[in-house]
């Protein structure tokens, strides 16, 4: 199941990529499409390979410049966080499971108010190419399980571990100390002066 997810994601990403190298927007700089060409040409290949982390790593720096994607950037950077959601709800690894489903909406939500029309457009192409990928239904789908995280947990990424005692209060308790020295004392006893 996950090489077929993998073979799925590597073709509609490679197919993004064809697509969107044939006519550039003739506002774009000269070097702007070269960095944005070997962004995509990178996270493409670390997918295909099969290499999450890295993929994920990329999906992340790249996101911190939402406003600046362009609409097949916004596309490989959500299926990649795709794929790392995926690989984390396998492993059960809530917390970065959780992250990922923030960044997912996050990005989402960003690209649709800085370009609502080649975003939506980039998203219907990738849908023709890969018919189980609808980003709107999963970015209410994550949207949904983020609120009900967030309603029970108030937002924090804690584990559900409880923490360990604090066994230096413990230890300070139970000591006594007969010197008339307050230098001898533990400093949370010593007398205030």
């Amino acid at each position: 199941m996950k090489k077929i997810f993998l073979f799925i994601m590597t073709v509609t990403v490679t197919a993004l990529l064809a697509t969107s190298c044939g006519g550039k927007d003739s506002k774009e700089t000269a070097a702007a499409p070269a960095t944005v060409e070997e962004q995509n040409t990178q996270l493409a290949e670390a997918l295909s390979a099969g290499n999450v982390k890295a993929a994920s790593a990329m999906a992340d720096s790249m996101s911190l410049f939402v406003d600046d994607f362009t609409p097949e950037q916004t596309v490989q950077v959500l299926m990649t966080f795709l794929t790392v959601h995926n690989e984390a709800a396998a492993a059960k690894d809530r917390r970065r499971d959780l992250e990922t489903l923030r960044k997912y909406v996050d990005v989402y939500d960003i690209a649709l108010s800085v370009n609502p029309k080649d975003t939506r457009a980039a998203f219907e192409k990738a849908r023709r190419i890969n018919p189980a990928v609808d980003f709107d239904s999963l970015a209410t789908s994550f949207r949904e399980k983020l609120t009900q995280y967030d309603a029970i947990h108030d937002g924090s990424l804690v584990t559900d571990d409880p923490a360990p005692a604090d066994s230096t209060a413990n230890d300070t308790a139970t000591v006594t100390h007969n010197s008339e020295n307050p230098a001898d004392l533990p400093l949370e006893l010593r007398p205030a002066e």
